[in-house]
């Protein structure tokens, strides 16, 4: 990569990075190419229509780049946890870094919870897929008792962590979004009959093999 195309894409990563912080304050209806290119002190020029040849092209991109990197991320989770309770419970605090500590991350949640019916199936999918893999595994390890219905589980899982971004992400909610979504898996995973002491040592459990 030449010097000019390294300049475009670090322009790229800002117009991006600014658009994921104006869609995660106001949503995607409240967010324009004007109020983006103000937040970074810029006229709305500045953001190339070639790239990005309308809100919903960056839109797509924010969640693009985010969906990329929570792949890696899981990808990672499987490489190195055993399947089932492990890997769902330290994918669960590693996604939570994630979106922590990512630029980007709560503007593409936003974006996914607003406009989930327009997102692109296979990359949601994706996540989706990782829940339920390790919701069976840890029944079939005997984590999780034999009569749990693991698409039961897994809805429950993956509503309750929705309902907390969402709850976060529209001030409907004080308590930080860390907790409440680790609080709502230890619960519905308790409930379900994993070990309180097996969730207490996964929620403990180093993540630097993870995040580095």
């Amino acid at each position: 990569m030449n010097q000019r195309q390294e300049q475009r894409a670090r322009t790229r990563q800002r117009i991006i990075e600014a658009a994921a912080q104006e869609f995660a304050r106001n949503g995607y209806a409240g967010t324009s190419f004007s109020s983006i290119a103000a937040s970074m002190g810029k006229p709305k020029s500045s953001i190339g229509y070639e790239a990005f040849p309308s809100k919903q092209a960056l839109a797509n991109a924010v969640v693009e780049q985010h969906l990329d990197r929570l792949e890696a991320l899981l990808g990672r989770v499987e490489r190195t946890m055993r399947p089932g309770l492990d890997a769902l419970l330290i994918a669960m605090r590693a996604g939570l870094h994630l979106d922590r500590t990512s630029p980007i991350a709560s503007g593409a949640l936003r974006l996914m919870i607003e406009q989930s019916g327009e997102q692109r199936p296979s990359r949601v999918e994706h996540a989706l897929d990782f829940v339920r893999r390790n919701v069976r595994a840890a029944i079939d390890d005997g984590d999780v008792p034999a009569t749990v219905d693991a698409g039961v589980l897994a809805r429950r899982l993956l509503t309750g962590a929705l309902g907390a971004h969402a709850a976060n992400l529209f001030r409907l909610s004080g308590t930080p979004v860390d907790q409440s979504v680790q609080t709502s898996w230890e619960i519905v995973l308790r409930d379900a009959g994993a070990s309180p002491e097996r969730i207490r040592t996964l929620a403990a459990y180093p993540l630097d093999a993870i995040l580095a």
